[in-house]
């Protein structure tokens, strides 16, 4: 009933050759304990950092290294089965800016690039909105410009839209906020109307269900119903496409805290939420297709073990 195509968002040390907050630098048992990690937690996807885009819509050199070239060689030597998508994207009006036609057509044009460069499948694409108002999260994005936020919807749209033209056979996988009104994350929410558009660019979409703003229980049920509900309705338009929920595993920073209550957000908690919303909503069909969860450095040996027992052991 519950889907296995899991998925898991990567550091950039594999592609990079070294960490870029400490300086260690990568080692063959890194590689390998990576695959097995993948393996051992049945991961079907795995989206490695490889941006963000620059200012002018071109990404950084690292992906398109000896180095990112080996790495996905040896990842795969180790794990045949997995299938590495590049995770490239930004914010909005920091380095991302979907309203400039050139900006688009040089983030199209390196992303072609990437793909052949690393001889991956297809491609993982993460652009994120933040709204004003956070005086932690968006000191840095510049002012808000007029129509920015209403247009955004339709600009990456159109962007999945020129790049699955120039990707006919890519597997593009995207990511967007929870569509539950109930669910408070400080990014904008995309509408189910743009959301139909975007499937028809897809193959895979990823729901983000943490840092939702939620303390009850109750409400983190019915926010899960409530999402749950949308990707029914979402997979009987789109029935090729894929849909993950997406948790999170990560060091609770105190800037952070208003967005995520760990006894409601935790991995057992939010898997057993997922399984019993899904249940509520509909028993005849999978609605869930996977879980992906963010992110691989701030998950540890006990988490991923959780994750095994809650999710991948128990179907």
């Amino acid at each position: 009933m519950f889907g296995q195509e899991n998925a898991v968002w990567t550091e950039s040390l594999y592609l990079r050759g070294y960490r870029p907050s400490t300086g260690r630098k990568l080692v063959e048992k890194d590689l390998r304990d990576y695959a097995n990690i993948l393996k051992e937690n049945d991961i079907k996807y795995a989206y490695i950092f490889a941006g963000p885009f620059k200012k002018d819509g071109h990404l950084p050199q690292y992906p398109f290294s000896e180095q990112a070239k080996r790495s996905v060689s040896k990842i795969k030597e180790y794990y045949p089965e997995i299938r590495i998508l590049p995770w490239i994207g930004g914010v909005q009006n920091k380095t991302v800016y979907l309203g400039d036609s050139v900006w688009v057509e040089n983030a199209l044009e390196d992303t072609q690039k990437l793909v052949e460069t690393l001889g991956v499948s297809g491609i993982h694409i993460d652009f994120e909105y933040i709204l004003k108002g956070d005086p932690y999260l968006d000191l840095t994005i510049e002012a808000e410009k007029q129509g920015d936020r209403k247009a955004y919807g339709k600009n990456v749209n159109l962007f999945h839209k020129k790049l699955r033209r120039i990707l006919p056979n890519a597997f593009i996988s995207s990511v967007v906020v929870s569509t539950s009104p109930n669910t408070k994350q400080w990014k904008r929410k995309t509408t189910i109307e743009e959301l139909n558009v975007l499937l028809r660019y897809v193959d895979q979409l990823s729901f983000l269900f943490y840092d939702t703003q939620i303390n009850k229980q109750q409400q983190f049920e019915l926010s899960c119903i409530e999402q749950i509900r949308d990707i029914k309705i979402l997979k009987k338009l789109n029935g090729d496409s894929q849909f993950l929920m997406a948790i999170g595993t990560f060091i609770n920073r105190p800037e952070l805290h208003k967005y995520r209550n760990l006894e409601i957000e935790s991995i057992s908690n939010t898997i057993a939420t997922i399984k019993n919303s899904s249940i509520s909503v509909d028993t005849s069909m999978r609605v869930i297709d996977g879980i992906a969860i963010f992110c691989d450095w701030e998950t540890d040996n006990s988490e991923w073990e959780e994750f095994r027992n809650n999710w991948v052991g128990d179907n």
